[in-house]
């Protein structure tokens, strides 16, 4: 055989002007709130309102789906919200695939780079143009020493149009 157990009750507005002796539970049936009294304090505390800083950890909040980070992307006040892995890139600014899985030679080599870039940024651009062959061979300096050019290989043929 049960024992049923009956606590005072009423409205909130009936609460509120009411004194209870201290431990003495209070049901408020608008409000559904549990209220306990402390003998001195009209309309006691709210039982779920009195529950200490600190005393809640994140396991007794909720189980949260897999790859969800609690935070707020609203912009404003707001309570805490599962956010899924695009919202919380989106709030780091970082792209989809960024390159957060690759070596960092990976990432300094300059075959992976797109875009442009001026020479005066590169620390050793000249050391790179001098020892690229195809650079060197299609750049290179074309002299004339005495004697390299003779006659036959320069044309002859002037034309000052006609002398009257």
């Amino acid at each position: 055989m049960s024992i049923e157990v009956q606590l005072r009750r009423g409205t909130a507005s009936q609460n509120s002007g009411f004194t209870g002796v201290e431990g003495e539970l209070i049901y408020v049936t608008d409000t559904k709130e549990l209220v306990v009294h402390d003998g001195s304090t009209a309309g006691g505390t709210n039982v779920a309102a009195s529950v200490a800083d600190g005393s809640v950890t994140i396991a007794k909040l909720e189980d949260i789906a897999a790859n969800t980070i609690l935070g707020n992307n609203t912009g404003s006040s707001s309570a805490i919200l599962e956010l899924t892995p695009a919202q919380v890139r989106t709030l780091l600014n970082i792209a989809d695939g960024a390159t957060a899985n690759s070596s960092n030679a990976t990432l300094l080599a300059r075959a992976n780079h797109t875009g442009t870039q001026t020479a005066s940024t590169i620390s050793d651009f000249d050391t790179e143009v001098a020892n690229n062959t195809t650079v060197a061979a299609n750049t290179s300096k074309v002299g004339l020493t005495n004697g390299s050019v003779n006659s036959d290989r320069l044309s002859t043929t002037l034309d000052f149009g006609s002398i009257v």
